[in-house]
């Protein structure tokens, strides 16, 4: 299960690895979803969906079953921010991945 406490360790590991490049808050947090705005400037040698999935590998750093844990949607919000949610229940569709040059709104 992943919890708004255990989502709070995960994103301070991360940020503490990734800013400036990437700098992770948590938005929103229900039973079996949560959204985390994930800020750049991004570095554009990787996907931005790599900074966003990463999240996933810190949780399972904390302890976290991320078997289930999937990215359902990302919203471009502009200016370098994107607003990711995340599953922790998999639906059996494939994830949504984002292209690093492009924008979906």
């Amino acid at each position: 299960m992943v919890t708004a406490a255990t989502l709070e360790e995960a994103i301070t590991a991360y940020n503490e690895y990734r800013s400036p490049m990437a700098t992770a808050s948590l938005a929103d947090a229900v039973k079996h979803s949560f959204a985390v705005r994930f800020e750049g400037p991004f570095c554009r040698m990787c996907c931005d969906y790599d900074y966003f999935e990463d999240l996933i590998y810190e949780l399972s750093e904390v302890g976290v079953d991320i078997t289930p844990i999937e990215v359902t949607e990302i919203t471009y919000e502009g200016d370098e921010t994107y607003l990711v949610e995340f599953s922790t229940r998999r639906s059996g569709r494939e994830s949504k991945r984002l292209n690093s040059h492009a924008h979906y709104e």
